[in-house]
């Protein structure tokens, strides 16, 4: 498993080490120790998690703020954006890229004060949610999958504290 963190903003510090433990046990959970079925796979097909690769940029809030409206049409900063090379495809290698994670800590560190979280806290929260977004998950096609996006959540980031992540 191929997990590459990029930082290429400078407002808050980065641990590229952490958030690589976070997506590799949070995969970890996700398979149980077997393939992980993509939900956004055309053809259904299982990925070995041991064999996947994410992508992680951490980025600042005016390119998080140009992404978002690039590629969601809001012209705001937001937290995080998932990017899933598996979308819609049809592939037969199970080996495979699962897509890239963008994530804006200057937001996440504004969200963590609201929420009266810490950072790291935070983070581990928007690691997850890009992940499971990357798998198929939607939070914004309706509420039952918004229900089903947020028990998955809760179970991962349950999962990671239990790892001591």
């Amino acid at each position: 498993m191929e997990i590459a963190v990029r930082n290429s903003q400078r407002s808050i510090k980065a641990d590229p080490p952490s958030i690589r433990r976070i997506l590799s046990g949070a995969l970890k959970h996700l398979s149980g120790g077997k393939r992980i079925r993509c939900l956004n796979l055309a053809s259904g097909i299982s990925i070995d998690p041991s064999e996947a690769g994410i992508s992680v940029l951490l980025v600042g809030d005016k390119k998080m703020r140009q992404l978002n409206l690039a590629y969601r049409g809001i012209d705001r900063t937001t937290d995080v954006l998932s990017f899933s090379q598996l979308e819609g495809i049809s592939i037969n290698s199970a080996n495979a890229d699962l897509g890239d994670i963008v994530i804006s800590p200057a937001q996440a560190a504004r969200q963590a004060a609201d929420r009266g979280v810490g950072f790291d806290q935070e983070l581990a929260l928007l690691l997850v949610h890009g992940l499971l977004h990357l798998i198929g998950y939607d939070h914004e096609k309706n509420r039952y999958q918004a229900g089903k996006m947020k028990e998955k959540e809760k179970e991962l980031l349950n999962a990671l504290k239990t790892m001591g992540r």
